[in-house]
C-alpha cells in the first residue's frame, strides 16, 4: 500500500477572505485541495476561484451547524454541533431537516459540475450515524473519491484530548467497515483549529506508515493567520 498524504482547508466559501486565502495557499503553498461548502455567502465566489484553478482539488462540505442552512433560514438548534446531534438523534423533526440538508446540499454541489475529490463535513456532523447514513444515500455508487472518516490524531495530546480521540476511533472503527468508498485512515488538525504549525505537521509526516492521511486546516485569511502562514512555510521548507 503506498502513503498519501493531503493537506486541506475546509470551509471554501465561508468568506471572499477566507477563499482567496485558500486558492494562495494551494498556488504558492503546500495546500493540495478545499472542502466547498454550498449556500453560503462566498459560495459562489469559492465556485468561480475553484474553476479558475483546476489543480486545487474540490470536495464537498456537508454543514448542520454554525452555517447558513440551504432549505430553510436558519437552524432550529443554533451553532451547536453538540445540541444538533442530540436533536438529530431524537426529533423525527431534526431528522427530516438534515435529510433535507444533505439531498439538497448534494445536489447544489452536482449543480456546479465541478470534480468531487473528496466529502466531509462542518464540525465532523458526518460522524454522527444518522447523518453518516444519509450520507452514503446521496453519494453515487461509481464516486472515485474518498470520504473524511480517518481516526484523529493530535500533535500534542492532552488527556482530554486523548479521551476525545478514543471515542472518535471507535466512530471510525464502525464507520469504516461499512464505508463502500475509499477513506482516509487518519485526521490531523482537530487540536490545532486555527493554529497548525508547519513544525508539527512535518514531523507528523514524517513517521505516517503506508495508507491515506489528512491534515486539516482552516484558513481565515493571508495577514495574521496561523494555518495560512503553515502552508507557505510547508511548500517554502
Amino acid at each position: 500500500m503506498n502513503r498519501e498524504v493531503f493537506l486541506i482547508a475546509d470551509d471554501f466559501g465561508i468568506t471572499r477572505d477566507a477563499n482567496r486565502a485558500i486558492v494562495r495557499a494551494h498556488c504558492e503553498g503546500a495546500l493540495h485541495g478545499a472542502s466547498l461548502m454550498m449556500g453560503q455567502a462566498a459560495t459562489d465566489d469559492a465556485v468561480v476561484l475553484a474553476r479558475e484553478n483546476p489543480t486545487l482539488q474540490i470536495g464537498w462540505h456537508l454543514h448542520l451547524c454554525r452555517s447558513k442552512p440551504v432549505t430553510c433560514a436558519t437552524w432550529p438548534w443554533g451553532d451547536s454541533h453538540t445540541k444538533a446531534g442530540w436533536a438529530i438523534g431524537l426529533q423525527s423533526s431534526a431528522r427530516e431537516l438534515m435529510r433535507r440538508e444533505v439531498y439538497a446540499q448534494w445536489e447544489l454541489f452536482r449543480a456546479t459540475r465541478l470534480s468531487c475529490a473528496f466529502v466531509n463535513s462542518h464540525h465532523h456532523m458526518h460522524a454522527h450515524p444518522l447523518v453518516y447514513v444519509a450520507l452514503l444515500e446521496v453519494m453515487p455508487s461509481d464516486f472515485a473519491g474518498w470520504l473524511r472518516i480517518g481516526a484523529p490524531h493530535c500533535f500534542s495530546p492532552t488527556i482530554g484530548d486523548n479521551v476525545r480521540a478514543a471515542i472518535a476511533r471507535a466512530q471510525s472503527a464502525w464507520r469504516r467497515p461499512r464505508c463502500p468508498f475509499r477513506a482516509s485512515d487518519t485526521l490531523w488538525g482537530a487540536d490545532r483549529t486555527f493554529r497548525m504549525r508547519a513544525n508539527e505537521v512535518r514531523a507528523a509526516i514524517m513517521k505516517l506508515p503506508p495508507g491515506l492521511h489528512e491534515f486539516m486546516f482552516h484558513p481565515r485569511n493571508v495577514e495574521h493567520d496561523h494555518d495560512f502562514a503553515a502552508l507557505m512555510e510547508l511548500k517554502a521548507q
